[in-house]
């Protein structure tokens, strides 16, 4: 019985060696996603800041361009003028990788509310570079 527990505390430490080296890998992709996707997040508030539908959808999916008309951005912006606001600053909280696609997420500070706001775009790679597959702010 005494061996069954020295056994579970080596793997214990062997599995907390492990998970650093792991951790710091997906650190460095997470890196990158963060370099492709912040360009596209900065287009989008943009583009809800100046009512800009080009700015905005510059970088969607023609998928969800079909979906979201001119008509429909100008409504959504001017609900999120009013609601929100403007963007004063965006903080990078990580990504999640689901198949092909990766859902990245920023903590916002708008200024026209006091709550936090989540700020999910979802990418998909196609040809070497990645587009809006969906976008939310909660």
């Amino acid at each position: 019985m005494k061996w069954i527990g020295k056994a579970i505390i080596v793997v214990i430490l062997l599995c907390s060696l492990v998970m650093p080296a792991q951790a710091a890998i997906r650190g460095k992709g997470g890196k990158r996603i963060k370099v492709a996707a912040e360009p596209i997040l900065d287009n989008i508030l943009k583009g809800f800041e100046f009512d800009d539908y080009y700015t905005y959808a510059r970088d969607f999916h023609p998928s969800l361009k079909v979906l979201g008309s001119k008509t429909k951005f100008f409504k959504i912006s001017r609900y999120i003028q009013r609601s929100l606001g403007r963007c004063l600053e965006k903080e990078y909280l990580g990504s999640l990788t689901r198949g092909d696609v990766i859902v990245v997420l920023w903590k916002g500070v708008f200024d026209k509310t006091k709550n936090d706001v989540l700020i999910k775009v979802e990418l998909s790679k196609k040809s070497r570079r990645y587009l809006v597959t969906g976008l939310w702010l909660q």
